[in-house]
């Protein structure tokens, strides 16, 4: 199983294996990065019909969205909702931060929730572990939570490798790569 690489900006990056996509973020998502997205899943989604499953793998950073990026990318994620059969995002900060990030997501979630399961993780591969199942009812048994936590860390690690364009400024301790 490998998750190729379909749309990459300087701070994300979408891979796609059948109908499971993984999108990571880390550092500023700008209005121009989402209107990428929005484009290349409209365009994705009209050659590949059916169900899908998604995951969000959001690095840590120092970053914040400002209400019109919040606005943009909540209409992009409810866009194709009702055909995601479910979907993980995982929060990777560490800590009290991160306990709490994960905590206001979640219930964020509560309030208004998706019209399929959702989970909110600290580590890829409880997320992926979580989304097997799923996984492999939209993409066939050879799926197995093995590959698909294989597959994540490799375009994870192809990703930061490459190094997302987060000015040193928003980068965090444990971003550092210097």
């Amino acid at each position: 199983m490998t998750l190729e690489p379909t749309l990459r900006s300087a701070n994300m990056i979408t891979g796609v294996w059948r109908q499971f996509g993984v999108h990571a973020f880390e550092g500023t998502l700008t209005l121009d990065d989402m209107a990428r997205m929005e484009t290349f899943g409209n365009l994705w989604h009209t050659r590949n019909r059916g169900k899908v499953v998604e995951m969000a793998v959001i690095f840590p950073s120092k970053a914040r969205l400002g209400g019109e990026e919040r606005a943009r990318i909540a209409k992009i994620i409810r866009r194709w909702e009702m055909t995601r059969t479910a979907s993980a995002t995982v929060i990777l900060a560490s800590g009290l931060v991160g306990s709490m990030q994960r905590s206001v997501l979640t219930g964020l979630m509560m309030i208004a929730p998706p019209p399929h399961p959702i989970k909110v993780f600290g580590t890829t591969a409880d997320a992926a572990t979580w989304l097997a199942p799923y996984i492999q009812a939209v993409c066939g048994v050879d799926a197995t939570a093995e590959g698909i936590r294989a597959a994540i860390d490799v375009l994870c690690a192809s990703f930061r490798a490459t190094g997302p364009a987060v000015p040193p400024g928003q980068r965090t301790q444990t971003q550092s790569r210097a």
